[in-house]
């Protein structure tokens, strides 16, 4: 499948006190379980830090299809990310990610990339929430993107509404195995508690 994925990594885990993509599960970094998923499915995957790549060296080790990328505007949030990985994306589907949840359904993926014709991004709702990351996104809505931020708008729910979209609902996500587990995102030391519980009392991810 011709996707590339960017991965967030930047932020400053402040309600976590750590940098989430280093929080381990199951004996690794949640990063690499992303990476490990997503190389499933993609030649390009762009990882955005803030970290000296040095920290990052074990974690991306036998994945060449991986770059790390500078935030131009360090912890200027994720839609600073997004256009920062922007002149790294080869495809035009690209799923954006972040490093905050390590469970990654590479068929919801596929099913989220067959939606996308059309239109500029495909929008989960769970929640009744809208889902920015874990979707995807035609490669042109980048430059929407780094036209907003250059305006001076920080604001992620400012560029999807500039975007042309269609919405999936969480009965659909949940089609999928362990898939909406990618819309609860892991904030807080009680989070991470909570998620590693699911996952040693009956939890069916693999």
């Amino acid at each position: 499948m011709s996707l590339s994925c960017i991965v967030l990594a930047g932020g400053k885990s402040k309600r976590m006190g750590k940098d989430k993509a280093f929080l381990d599960f199951k004996g690794k970094p949640f990063l690499r379980h992303i990476l490990e998923k997503l190389s499933e499915i993609s030649d390009n995957i762009v990882v955005i830090v803030n970290k000296d790549f040095s920290n990052y060296s074990g974690i991306i080790e036998g994945f060449p299809q991986v770059s790390l990328v500078k935030d131009l505007f360090p912890y200027e949030g994720p839609l600073n990310g997004v256009i920062s990985a922007k002149n790294y994306v080869k495809h035009e589907k690209v799923l954006i990610s972040t490093c905050d949840i390590p469970v990654i359904s590479t068929e919801l993926i596929k099913y989220l990339a067959g939606k996308i014709e059309g239109y500029d991004m495909v929008l989960p709702i769970v929640n009744e929430k809208r889902q920015p990351f874990n979707t995807v996104y035609k490669k042109n809505s980048l430059e929407i993107a780094e036209n907003i931020f250059k305006n001076g708008n920080r604001s992620l729910m400012k560029w999807i509404d500039n975007l042309k979209k269609v919405v999936i609902n969480e009965n659909e996500i949940k089609n999928f195995k362990n898939a909406i587990y990618m819309y609860q995102s892991i904030n807080t030391p009680e989070d991470y508690k909570n998620f590693l519980k699911t996952f040693t009392k009956g939890g069916e991810y693999e």
